[in-house]
């Protein structure tokens, strides 16, 4: 009897779960606050959602540069009331030169101005990793941003030419 209505129970889970919630999240990308207020419970409440980060970083998802050139990027983060000893490090792949890679987050929210220049042309990422102690552990946090960057292009060299033929 007690078999058959965890059975039972199973299939109905099943039967009247989301789709998205049944695949792979790492795949489809879930995100809870979408999928309105019980679907996004049960993803939370499965284990399919990642864990709300601790400490929390905005910034644009990809940036366009033009190489030689300096740019900025201005990341706002939030860290809780107890954490501390909180640090922002940015690292770039071989065409980026990040100018400042080290980051004290003393304050609880702000921003970080990221100054950075492109060495080569294509596209190359910026990954930012922020460490700290929060309820007597140690967390390690990342974000990235995309960056295609591309050659200075000169006004000569986008006239058209067009024949009368």
């Amino acid at each position: 009897m007690v078999r058959r209505s965890v059975f039972l129970m199973t299939c109905l889970v099943l039967a009247l779960g989301p789709v998205k919630a049944l695949a792979c999240a790492g795949h489809l990308y879930l995100d809870p606050d979408e999928m309105g207020f019980f679907a996004g419970a049960v993803v939370r409440m499965v284990g399919l959602a990642p864990p709300e980060p601790i400490f929390e970083l905005e910034h644009v998802e990809m940036i366009k540069a033009v190489v030689g050139e300096e740019r900025e990027i201005v990341v706002e983060f939030a860290r809780p009331f107890f954490s501390k000893d909180v640090q922002l490090t940015v690292t770039g792949t071989e065409n980026i030169k990040v100018l400042d890679e080290d980051f004290p987050l003393e304050e609880r929210v702000g921003t970080v101005r990221i100054r950075f220049e492109a060495l080569g042309s294509g596209f190359e990422t910026m990954r930012f990793t922020v460490t700290g102690q929060h309820k007597g552990e140690t967390v390690r946090e990342f974000g990235r941003i995309y960056i295609s960057a591309d050659d200075k292009v000169d006004a000569q060299d986008n006239t058209l030419q067009v024949s009368g033929r």
